[in-house]
């Protein structure tokens, strides 16, 4: 590392005016489901609430603190009910069935039931911030939904009316410190942090990089194919069978085993081919219109060059960064699985299931064109040999896992941006690992395992980063040696 990169590090660290707290999926909402009562608190609420309330008076050089919502905070998708009472919209028969589309004004009322779900929470929230600290929030797969003016005010206002709040001064004040991120955080020569869904096949959206704001601020926002599987599928069977936070890796074997525990098993692949069909279709429809290729071509020749890198430049500009990074990071996002046909069936392993029926007639025409037994027995071992070969490879290229794609991400994030950590969620799994290039890589993990265990988040005191687990506030006891003695002892630091 050169002596100016050194030099930015060491000024970065001395001017920093707060401390930095980080943490990932606490899926908020999720147990919104239509005719489910949720009349008890979860388990994740009261750990929630005291981890709040102990930061936001207890900090380290008086420092405020900067909470990082690194996604999938509020789990829009998962939320399933649907308004009882009068709205100033329509829903029609598909959204009571699935729950409300994800258009502005239905997430706006998401939120506020939301709020109603986890009172606590949202107090604890905004006593948080009325204490002087700040809320930076990081758009997730699962609340994408804060791209929306209307959901980002609402957040604010649902704040700002359980505190009191003296003045319009301080009204304003409290606005300020409440700040929403398309993709990233970024503290130049120090501090990145993005949920990871950028770099997930599965969970980004097609519209990811578009601008918001305008005639597009009316339409529905388009759901990634993970989100779509949830929607159309998942959300129907939660309530019996909740999804472990390793789903992404799981194999054919877990997938059965869900399914038997689900309830019938009939039912159950009624509604899985049901959902693909809703899903493929429409990827499809687009992959057999060869004349899309042809006007998309023609239109590229004729049309003005669209600047795709715009947004993120705009976005990069709030922390300094420059042209290049921009395209360094946009080069680097996945491409979103449904503009792919073979990317859409390798996610159901549609692409198995159709090599196996080729493979199951090629043994059939194999056996009847074939006279004899040994040439039969033969014939019939070639074609299973070479099934075996093709789903081998076929098994390869399927990548669901996100966790070795946000390590693969992180090292490459750390060759755009100097900086000391990188931070992301998403695959629920919590990392501490080195990322290359004087980085260190920490995932968050989620707020939605067992609470015995602690609860992942990432603390930045004083310039040093410790991934640790809040397992409630210090207990007082008789004090101990500096050299054993923590500032937090129910804050116990994960392995690296």
């Amino acid at each position: 590392m050169g002596l100016r990169k050194m030099w930015r590090r060491v000024r970065s660290l001395s001017e920093r005016p707060h401390n930095l707290l980080a943490m990932s999926d606490i899926h908020l909402g999720c147990d919104l489901k239509a005719g489910h009562r949720a009349d008890r608190p979860r388990p994740a609420d009261p750990a929630l609430v005291s981890f709040l309330d102990w930061h936001a008076v207890h900090r380290t050089d008086r420092k405020p603190w900067r909470l990082i919502l690194n996604g999938d905070i509020v789990d829009f998708v998962a939320i399933t009910q649907v308004p009882d009472q009068p709205v100033p919209f329509e829903i029609s028969v598909e959204e009571r069935d699935l729950g409300l589309a994800p258009t502005e004004p239905k997430c706006v009322w998401k939120l506020r039931r939301t709020a109603e779900r986890h009172p606590r929470v949202f107090d604890a929230l905004a006593r948080f911030v009325q204490k002087g600290n700040s809320l930076h929030i990081i758009r997730g797969n699962h609340d994408a939904e804060w791209r929306w003016p209307l959901v980002q005010a609402e957040l604010r206002r649902i704040l700002m009316d359980r505190v009191a709040l003296a003045s319009p001064a301080a009204r304003r004040r409290f606005e300020r410190n409440i700040e929403f991120h398309d993709w990233f955080y970024l503290e130049p020569g120090f501090f990145y942090a993005e949920h990871g869904h950028a770099h997930d096949t599965y969970s980004v959206q097609s519209d990811f990089f578009a601008e918001h704001g305008g005639a597009l601020e009316q339409q529905e926002m388009q759901l990634p194919l993970s989100s779509k599987v949830l929607r159309y599928f998942v959300n129907r069977y939660t309530e019996q069978v909740e999804l472990a936070d390793d789903v992404d890796a799981w194999g054919v074997k877990e997938y059965l085993d869900w399914v038997l525990k689900a309830g019938n098993p009939l039912r159950v692949a009624a509604d899985y081919f049901v959902m693909v069909f809703r899903v493929i279709y429409p990827v499809l429809r687009q992959s057999l219109k060869i004349s899309r290729a042809m006007a998309r071509a023609a239109d590229k020749a004729i049309a003005p060059k669209v600047d795709e890198h715009a947004h993120v430049r705009r976005m990069l500009a709030r922390f300094q960064g420059t042209d290049k990074q921009a395209q360094q990071l946009v080069a680097m996002a996945a491409k979103p699985g449904e503009q792919s046909l073979f990317d859409s069936m390798q996610l159901f392993y549609l692409d198995r299931m159709l090599l196996a029926l080729l493979c199951l007639a090629c043994a059939v025409s194999t056996s009847s064109a074939m006279q004899g037994f040994w040439p039969r027995a033969g014939g019939i071992t070639a074609v299973g040999i070479l099934f075996a070969a093709l789903n081998a490879l076929l098994g390869g290229k399927r990548k669901t896992d996100a966790h070795p794609m946000l390590q693969q991400a992180a090292r490459r994030v750390a060759q755009v941006f100097d900086v000391k950590y990188i931070v992301m969620g998403h695959s629920h799994r919590p990392v501490d690992e080195a990322a290359g290039n004087g980085a260190r890589y920490f995932n968050l993990g989620s707020w939605t395992g067992r609470p015995g265990e602690g609860f992942p988040h990432l603390a930045i005191e004083a310039g040093t980063a410790e991934l640790r687990r809040w397992k409630g506030p210090p207990v007082a006891s008789l004090p101990m040696p500096k050299t054993v003695q923590e500032e937090a002892p129910q804050a116990a630091l994960l392995p690296a």
